[in-house]
């Protein structure tokens, strides 16, 4: 339905997401089904093919409506001008964004929580030293610069697999050998920098140098964007598994970002570098 929101009835069975994103598009409720009107245009839907809705400022949504999702447990997510969550209105009962984060207390406290963030941080770092091997092929004579941060990161992470237990047994240690990954991969990045951009490790508040200005930068927009994923989901974003639960802190989405850092890394560091990838390292819709 993205972009195309009056789409004829009968082209999809099912809708997992309804998102409205059209300008002036009119949602309202006849007979029991979700009518959406944009100029001479018409949709009607029924909300049992319907998990949530997604609705940009860009267009409206009648009370009857919304009565209509809640009474068939539709969440209903508002996005900002810029595609981000505002907001979201669930049933009051139990529904699926409540059970949703039930499951999110539960699998944080058990062994399945601990299979997850442990996953995520092996391929945030098999990440790592799949692209430190990528750059030895790239940089012909200076493999001597990669062969100890590459052992060092392929220790850290046959560490990982030694873990048992709870997320709260193990956070520690996993974060400890994430840490120690990190260390080499950034001291190893650091040597391949044209000297005016070479940085002493990571900085953040404030970055110290360009190269981590830049990089913070980067994962600023994918922080962003995780967050929406999250919301989109019905995941609360400050439910962490592996980072604490602190005050205001968004613990989940500093967990889900971590198999993803990889891309602002790459793109970082093929600016610094000068070297033009072919292809486009990412891209966000």
């Amino acid at each position: 339905m993205e972009g195309s929101p009056l789409q004829p009835s009968g082209e999809r069975e099912f809708i997992v997401q309804l998102v409205i994103n059209s300008a002036g598009t009119y949602i309202t409720q006849k007979d029991g089904l979700f009518r959406l009107k944009n100029k001479d245009k018409r949709f009607d839907v029924s909300p049992l093919k319907i998990e949530s809705i997604v609705i940009s400022n860009q267009a409206m949504i009648t009370t009857q409506a919304i009565a209509t999702a809640m009474e068939n447990n539709i969440d209903i997510v508002f996005l900002d001008g810029y595609g981000d969550p505002i907001g979201r209105i669930w049933f009051a009962k139990m529904g699926s964004t409540a059970l949703i984060r039930r499951k999110q207390l539960e699998i944080a406290e058990d062994k399945k929580g601990l299979e997850l963030v442990t996953d995520m941080i092996k391929q945030k770092i098999k990440n790592q030293v799949g692209f430190l091997k990528k750059l030895v092929y790239a940089r012909p004579g200076r493999e001597n610069l990669f062969e100890s941060p590459i052992k060092i990161i392929d220790s850290a992470l046959s560490g990982l697999s030694m873990h048992d237990g709870t997320i709260e047994d193990a956070r520690n240690s996993i974060m400890g050998f994430e840490g120690t990954a990190g260390r080499a991969y950034f001291q190893c990045l650091s040597k391949l920098m044209p000297e005016k951009y070479i940085f002493k490790g990571r900085s953040r508040q404030p970055a110290k140098d360009p190269f981590n200005a830049v990089l913070n930068y980067c994962y600023g927009i994918l922080y962003s964007r995780i967050e929406k994923a999250c919301i989109l989901a019905g995941l609360d974003p400050y439910v962490g598994f592996l980072h604490t639960d602190n005050y205001n802190k968004k613990s989940m989405v500093f967990d889900l970002i971590e198999p993803f850092r990889i891309y602002a890394e790459q793109t970082t560091v093929y600016l610094f570098t000068g070297i033009k990838n072919k292809r486009r390292v990412f891209s966000y819709s």
